[in-house]
C-alpha cells in the first residue's frame, strides 16, 4: 500500500448522490476511502442503495466500510419502505431491554441487506441538561446506569446481526447548551465528574468504534480546540485514561464546531497528528480532495505524522476487514409486516401520560374546543426526515372532534403567544401539540397564558419530555418523537384504543 492509498483509507466520505455517475466515480478514485457514509440524499429504494454500494466496491476494487446514522426516531436515514424505529428515549420509556434489542436488531438486519455494515449509533450522551439543543430524545436518558444498560442492548443486537456500532459523542455532549453543528460547545467540568457520568458508557459498553465530537473542555485542554483535534482528549483521555484501543472516527469535520476555527486542511492534519483514525468529511468533494492532499503533504514532511499514519492504518484496516466480512442478507427482510408490526408495538409501549386529571384521557371528543399545533421543523442539522408542518395526528384529531385547528411557528414570539392565547375558547378541552416548548420563550408563554384561562389544557409533547414541566402544565402526553408510528401511537392513546404504558426516562427537572 503506497502513501496515496494509505492516507485515503483514513477518510470517511459522503457521496454526491444516488447513483454511480462520473462525479462519484472520480471522487472515489481520487480519495480511495476506507469508508463512505450515506445520507437521505443517497437513498431512494432498497435496490437503488444496494446497487450504489456494489458499484462503490467495484470502482474501488476493495470493500469499504459503509456507515449511516440510523439511530431511530428523529435521526433515521432509512425511512420509506423500511422499518422505522422509535428513538432512544422512546425505547427507554418502554422500560424494556427486549424492545431495545428487537428494534435495533431489525434496523441492523435491514442495513445489512443493503450492504451497510456500520451504524453510527447508539448515542450514549447522558442528557443531564434539559436545555441541550442537539441531543435530547436521541439519548436514552439522564441516568448513566440506564444509558449503559440500554445502549449495551442496542450494540449487542447490532453485533448479532453483523453490523458494527459506534458510541457517540465522545467525551459526552449531554450537558452542553450549544449545538456543535453550529459552533463549539464548552464543557467545564472536572475529570472526576466525567468519569462518573459522561465517560461511563464509553468505558463500559463494548462498542466497535467511538466518535469523538467537537467540544471544548477547559479543565482538560490547554487550548480552546475541538476535542476531535485534541491530543489531550484523543490520546490522553480516550487511549490512556479509559484505555480504549479501537477505532476513533471523527464527527463530521465540516461542522461549525470545527470549520469556524480551522480550514479542512488544518482539521485533517491536526486530527491525524493528535490521535484521530477516521477523518470524516461528509460533504463537498472539493473539500475532501483538499483535505487528503494536505495530509499526504504533511506526512511526507513529518516523521511523527508518518508514525501516526502507521498506527491509524492498522486500526482502520482491521476495522474495515471486520465490517465487510459479513455478506448482505436478501432484500426480502426489509419492511416486512412482522417488522413493521413489532416497531409499532414498541412505539405504542413508549407513550407516557403525566395527568393530574385522569379523566382527560381518553379524550371526550365533544369536549375538545380547539387544537393548537406547532409547525414541525428541522431543529438540528443532523435531522433530515420528511416530516414538517402540522403533524398528521393533530389534523386527524381536529377532524374527529370537529373543532378548529390553529397552527403556530415553533419560534412564536411572546407577544404573539399572548394574542393567540387571548383568542382561545374559554371552555372545554384545549389540546396543544409542542416541539421543545421548554426551549422556546414564546411556546412557554402560550402554555402559561392558556393554563390561566377557564377550561382545561392537555399538552402533547412531540419531542423532548421537558415540555411537560413548564409552569402551568398539569396534564400531558409524551411521545419522544413525531415519526409516523409515534403519531399513530398517540392517536391510539388519545382515542382510548389503548392506555399509555410508558415510563418517564428522565428525572423531573427543578426548573424549565
Amino acid at each position: 500500500m503506497n502513501l496515496d492509498q494509505a492516507v485515503g483509507r483514513l477518510f470517511l466520505i459522503g457521496l454526491p448522490g444516488k447513483e454511480m455517475d462520473s462525479e462519484t466515480e472520480e471522487i472515489l478514485r481520487e480519495i480511495k476511502p476506507g469508508a463512505v457514509i450515506l445520507f437521505a440524499k443517497n437513498i431512494e429504494s432498497p435496490i437503488q442503495v444496494r446497487t450504489l454500494l456494489e458499484n462503490v466496491n467495484r470502482v474501488l476494487g476493495y470493500p469499504v466500510a459503509v456507515a449511516i446514522d440510523q439511530e431511530g426516531g428523529i435521526v433515521t436515514r432509512l425511512r420509506d419502505g423500511f422499518s422505522v424505529s422509535p428513538g432512544a428515549m422512546a425505547l427507554a420509556a418502554t422500560g424494556s431491554l427486549e424492545n431495545v434489542s428487537l428494534a435495533s436488531g431489525i434496523m441492523a438486519k435491514e442495513m445489512r441487506a443493503l450492504g451497510i455494515n456500520w451504524n453510527l449509533a447508539p448515542v450514549v450522551d447522558i442528557n443531564c441538561n434539559p436545555k441541550n439543543p442537539g441531543i435530547g430524545v436521541r439519548s436514552f436518558g439522564d441516568d448513566p446506569e440506564k444509558v449503559v444498560k440500554y445502549a449495551t442492548a442496542f450494540v449487542q443486537a447490532m453485533k448479532r446481526e453483523g453490523v458494527m456500532s459506534c458510541l457517540k459523542h465522545f467525551p459526552g455532549k449531554g450537558r452542553v447548551e450549544v449545538d456543535a453543528h453550529i459552533d463549539l460547545p464548552t464543557l467545564d467540568v472536572p475529570l472526576s465528574t466525567m468519569l462518573s457520568s459522561e465517560l461511563k458508557p464509553f468505558r463500559e459498553i463494548p462498542g466497535d468504534s467511538i466518535m469523538p465530537s467537537h467540544i471544548y473542555m477547559p479543565q482538560l485542554q490547554a487550548k480552546r480546540v475541538p476535542a476531535s483535534l485534541s491530543r489531550e482528549i484523543l490520546i490522553e483521555l480516550a487511549r490512556n485514561t479509559i484505555g480504549y484501543r479501537g477505532v476513533l472516527v471523527a464527527d463530521d469535520l465540516g461542522m461549525g464546531g470545527v470549520s469556524n476555527y480551522f480550514s479542512p486542511e488544518e482539521a485533517a492534519v491536526e486530527g491525524l497528528r493528535n490521535g484521530m483514525d477516521f477523518l470524516t468529511f461528509c460533504h463537498n468533494p472539493e473539500v475532501q480532495k483538499r483535505a487528503k492532499k494536505a495530509v499526504i503533504k504533511a506526512v511526507e514532511q513529518s516523521g511523527e505524522l508518518a508514525g501516526r499514519l502507521e498506527e491509524s492504518i492498522e486500526r482502520v484496516e482491521t476495522f474495515r476487514r471486520k465490517a465487510t466480512a459479513m455478506k448482505p442478507e436478501s432484500l426480502d427482510v426489509i419492511g416486512t409486516d412482522e417488522s413493521l408490526s413489532t416497531m409499532q408495538r414498541i412505539s405504542d409501549a413508549s407513550i407516557t401520560a403525566i395527568l393530574e386529571d385522569k379523566s382527560l384521557v381518553p379524550l371526550s371528543l365533544e369536549a375538545v374546543t380547539a387544537i393548537y399545533s406547532v409547525r414541525l421543523s428541522r431543529l438540528v442539522q443532523v435531522e433530515d426526515g420528511p416530516l414538517k408542518g402540522v403533524p398528521v395526528v393533530a389534523r386527524e384529531l381536529a377532524q374527529m372532534a370537529d373543532c378548529p385547528l390553529i397552527d403556530f411557528d415553533g419560534k412564536i414570539s411572546e407577544e404573539e403567544a399572548i394574542i393567540l392565547a387571548d383568542k382561545a375558547p374559554k371552555k372545554g378541552v384545549r389540546i396543544v401539540f409542542t416541539e421543545n416548548a421548554h426551549l422556546s420563550a414564546g411556546q412557554r408563554e402560550f402554555l402559561m397564558q392558556l393554563s390561566r384561562r377557564p377550561g382545561r389544557m392537555l399538552l402533547i409533547a412531540l419531542r423532548n419530555p421537558y415540555d411537560a414541566f413548564i409552569k402551568g402544565v398539569s396534564n400531558s402526553i409524551l411521545s419522544y418523537g413525531y415519526e409516523t408510528l409515534s403519531q399513530k401511537s398517540l392517536l391510539k392513546v388519545l382515542t382510548g384504543e389503548m392506555k399509555p404504558q410508558g415510563v418517564l426516562p428522565v428525572e423531573i427537572p427543578q426548573e424549565v
